[in-house]
């Protein structure tokens, strides 16, 4: 729609949606590593998907890995309500609401928590709930951003300020960007092993990824900034664009587990 004011902005809610399904496509097959890596994986059948938001990343599993039945659970309704256009040819149940609507019968021998632990208010209780609702033998894969891993050239300053921002709510809120290592020890006194923790940087150089990189970066900007994108933040994303030198880097952190005792 265009009138006096221009090209109509998009909802909040669509520009989440967008921002995930980028996400997802960008670090996806880099992340498939780190699945096939952890022990359990392999002859996982219930897999849990922990704070799935619009099940895009469960569907990309779902599809790479048929022979696994996923629960992908989370808190926002909102974004539950768009996963029926990802999953509905996958073996995926999407469940509204957190680990304590999940049904209790269902034991499962693996648990993925992507970019969620960050942002968990009561991380020791979510954590006991691992020990209880996971089979034995069970896995435990968590993966994170690395924000030491993160550059740009050339600078995104309105783009980087935006993110500043978001770190400094999440502290605000209780979370923690370092999460992974503060998890490590509190595993251990659950009965889950530590298996290895690995980095991953994702650069803008590896094949197909500066485009989707500046799909990114538009979501997160108009999340920050607002819908249509301010003039200034426009013209700061197409000239990294056009750049032929120009770059961004992110970082992942994958820590994989396996429950050696019963809780």
């Amino acid at each position: 729609m265009t009138g006096p004011e221009g090209p109509r902005g998009r909802s909040r809610d669509e520009v989440y949606d967008d921002l995930l399904r980028f996400q997802a496509e960008l670090s996806f097959d880099l992340e498939v590593p780190f699945f096939r890596l952890s022990p359990k994986w392999g002859t996982a059948s219930n897999v849990l998907d922990l704070g799935a938001g619009n099940c895009y990343y469960t569907r990309l599993l779902a599809q790479r890995f048929p022979d696994k039945r996923f629960v992908a659970v989370e808190p926002d309704g909102t974004l539950t309500a768009r996963a029926a256009a990802w999953i509905r040819p996958y073996h995926i149940d999407v469940v509204s609401g957190t680990v304590a609507d999940l049904p209790r019968e269902i034991l499962f021998d693996f648990v993925l928590a992507r970019h969620v632990l960050s942002y968990v208010d009561d991380l020791e209780e979510l954590l006991d709930w691992f020990a209880y609702h996971t089979a034995e033998d069970a896995g435990l894969l968590v993966l994170d951003a690395d924000d030491g891993a993160f550059a740009t050239q050339p600078r995104l300053p309105l783009l980087e300020r935006g993110n500043e921002e978001f770190k400094a709510q999440v502290d605000a809120r209780g979370g923690d960007r370092g999460v992974i290592d503060r998890v490590i020890p509190l595993m251990a006194t659950r009965g889950f092993a530590h298996l290895w923790t690995r980095q991953l940087a994702v650069h803008s150089d590896i094949r197909d990824r500066k485009y989707l990189m500046l799909m990114f970066m538009t979501s997160v900007a108009e999340l920050d900034h607002g819908s249509p994108l301010p003039a200034t933040l426009r013209i700061e994303l197409d000239q990294w664009s056009r750049d032929p030198k120009s770059f961004l880097q992110y970082g992942i952190v994958a820590a994989s587990f396996r429950r050696i005792t019963k809780a």
